[in-house]
């Protein structure tokens, strides 16, 4: 007699109310992918509905493997699947074996299941997409061709996206070699496919046979002229491979023909971007607005290229189109915010910076404490810190140091020092912390502070290249102690050889030791990585003390170019014009660096 079987306090799991199909025919059994979770034994009851086409040991089979499948015990949801498929004939039932036997790790099981789901229905494509799976793991390469040929055969009308599907089966492969072999000869069964192609082109640049994938790619674009991806794949190919000026090349002339298509135009942009090419960027995103003028990623990048360029009005322009469209509101505000601030415009900046509500939030605030500071509500600035480090306590050392910068600026330095104080009671020994603040007491003149910060730091890391630098170059700048100086900026100089920053303090160490050539040849090498204001005074200086004037004006001069509103460097060209005209006047040169008491 057909029975039902429920749980107990839930509705029936089985609750068939088709007639019964002709004998000849197998029952089709749905089983529920949302039932509820079950979370005690079944319960056999009396029946309630009679179940046509199903008798009780089919039922009990479905069942239990439901159960056995939602606890995750697969090895026994397997067991019963399996039988259930075998009683009911049921594809779906093989389906849910297979499945339960592939979590399970079960391979054998898998393939018992995956025969008998193509036994029953073999023009199911997920039962060959599986078999190819498990070919591919038994190391079966014909085997997983002939069910890859066979899943192509029965979707390539109705779903274009086969060979992908195909290429990222095949993607389990153990080695690129097999990989690539085998999406060869699948693509060899199907030579017309834009889309075998296509996916042939992926598979052999993930496998790094970058002339199979230019190939490949490129006969997919014959045999569809008008597709963009093989346009799009072919120059990112090239600038995988770092060819920049053939995938430049290749970009213009696609575009070139194409002169409406988004997604060239957009790479194209962003390689020019890449290229710093800033304003024939903004070109190219502005002449995508043409068609397209509230395309939020457009407007977003023309807005921010605007701002690049300093065309403060243009950004102005981008950012409230973009805000207008309802699309990226946050960035825009926030950009909007950063422009009035740029244009000086703190009341507009403020009320941009108002708006800015989610993933810009704590960035908007940070400035906008820095604008309340600025127009003399310091109390308020604080406050807003205040807040965000009681919102966001992992920030706390970054809004920290962000409030002493910003007393800084106001020229509250007791009070800068006072927070430093503070965040360090909180943080004990952070290391950002008391690096910053040992710069910070340098720079004010709180030498002893200073040093026992570095040193703090250096206790817990001895090989803290930048602190060991820092306390090197703070000894040889403020006091005599260059020989120990010396030492902690070699030691530095070791750990990051070509620094800039260390390069720079070696050839300061140097100059205060009196070793002019060495400290030349130093701080060349330190000028020719990083064009800086600080590292030019000091190459000046040396020059000038080895009675190269003429060279040390010429370094002073192209510096002053680039860097005019530099102070140091200022100061350093300042005193030495100072002292040429005092040179000039007959009075006495004095501007030879200190001679290193040893010699």
């Amino acid at each position: 007699m057909a029975a039902v079987v429920v749980l107990s306090g839930s509705a029936p799991v089985l609750a068939l109310t088709d007639p019964a199909p002709p004998a000849s025919e197998p029952a089709t059994v749905p089983v529920p992918t949302s039932a509820p979770v079950i979370e005690s034994a079944p319960q056999v009851v009396e029946p309630r509905v009679e179940v046509p086409g199903l008798d009780a040991d089919q039922v009990y089979a479905i069942l239990v493997g439901e159960i056995a499948g939602r606890r995750g015990d697969m090895a026994t949801a397997l067991l019963h699947y399996l039988k259930a498929a075998q009683l009911t004939q049921a594809p779906r039932m093989a389906e849910l074996a297979v499945r339960a036997a592939i979590s399970a790790d079960d391979d054998a099981a898998a393939g018992e299941g995956v025969r008998l789901w193509l036994e029953l229905a073999p023009e199911a494509a997920a039962a060959h997409q599986v078999a190819a799976f498990l070919r591919i793991k038994a190391g079966d390469r014909e085997g997983a061709l002939i069910h890859l040929v066979r899943l192509v055969e029965l979707t390539e009308g109705a779903d274009s996206s086969v060979f992908e599907q195909a290429a990222a089966i095949i993607a389990r492969a153990p080695s690129p070699d097999m990989q690539l072999a085998l999406m060869e000869a699948l693509v060899g069964r199907f030579p017309e496919s834009a889309d075998a192609q296509q996916s042939l082109a992926t598979v052999a640049a993930s496998a790094s046979r970058f002339e199979v994938a230019d190939r490949a790619a490129r006969r997919a674009l014959e045999l569809r002229p008008d597709w963009n991806q093989p346009r799009l794949f072919l120059v990112r190919l090239l600038l995988s491979q770092g060819k920049r000026a053939e995938a430049r090349r290749r970009l213009e002339e696609f575009v070139e023909r194409s002169p409406d298509d988004h997604g060239l135009h957009m790479l194209f942009g962003q390689f020019l971007v890449e290229e710093q090419e800033f304003a024939t960027a903004r070109d190219v995103f502005e002449r995508l607005l043409g068609n397209q003028p509230k395309a939020p990623d457009v407007l977003f990048a023309v807005g921010i290229l605007s701002l690049q360029l300093d065309d403060l009005t243009g950004a102005r322009i981008y950012f409230t189109r973009l805000f207008e469209t309802g699309e990226r509101q946050d960035d825009a505000a926030f950009y909007l915010g950063q422009t009035a601030e740029r244009a000086e415009d703190a009341r507009v900046a403020l009320e941009w910076y108002e708006k800015v509500k989610d993933s810009n939030l704590a960035e908007a605030q940070v400035r906008m404490a820095f604008l309340r500071a600025k127009t003399g509500e310091v109390a308020q600035a604080r406050e807003i810190l205040n807040r965000l480090r009681g919102s966001s306590p992992d920030d706390a050392v970054a809004l920290y140091l962000v409030e002493a910068e910003i007393l800084d600026e106001v020229g509250r330095v007791d009070e800068a020092m006072s927070v430093f104080g503070a965040a360090l009671e909180s943080h004990r020994d952070d290391r950002d912390l008391l690096y910053a603040r040992g710069l910070y007491a340098v720079e004010h003149g709180q030498l002893q502070l200073g040093e026992q910060d570095f040193l703090r730091i250096l206790a817990a890391d001895s090989e803290d290249a930048d602190t060991l630098n820092a306390l090197g170059y703070t000894l040889a700048d403020r006091t005599d102690r260059y020989r120990e100086a010396l030492g902690y900026i070699e030691k530095a100089y070791a750990l990051k050889p070509e620094e800039p920053a260390i390069l720079d303090s070696m050839g300061w160490v140097h100059y205060r030791l009196g070793h002019y050539e060495v400290a030349r040849d130093y701080l060349r090498r330190a000028l020719d990585k990083m064009d800086d204001g600080e590292i030019a005074a000091h190459l000046g200086e040396v020059l000038w003390a080895m009675g190269r004037q003429a060279e040390a004006w010429s370094v002073w001069e192209a510096a002053l170019l680039a860097h005019p509103e530099h102070e140091y460097l200022q100061q350093t060209v300042g005193r030495h014009r100072v002292s040429e005209t005092a040179v000039d006047g007959n009075a006495a040169d004095v501007t030879h660096g200190p001679q290193d008491p040893a010699q």
